[in-house]
């Protein structure tokens, strides 16, 4: 039986220029930060200290909206 393992690409439409938690595989703990541009298949992630992560969406291993609070960078 043969298995055709491809990447699942996530729709990350949904969480741009909102504060998400995300999950790659190169990192060993998940981030937050805002969503603020996807360009083809990289993502680029605004960090509360001013940093930004750019990255192949294929790195992606979950991402989860949080709770919006007024204020929250």
């Amino acid at each position: 039986m043969e298995t055709n393992n491809k990447p699942n690409k996530i729709n990350v439409d949904p969480f741009m220029n909102a504060i998400n938690a995300y999950a790659f595989t190169f990192l060993p703990k998940s981030i937050t930060g805002k969503l603020i541009e996807k360009s083809g298949d990289y993502i680029k992630i605004e960090m509360k200290s001013g940093s930004v992560i750019v990255a192949h969406i294929d790195s992606l291993v979950s991402i989860w909206q949080l709770r919006q609070k007024p204020g929250v960078v």
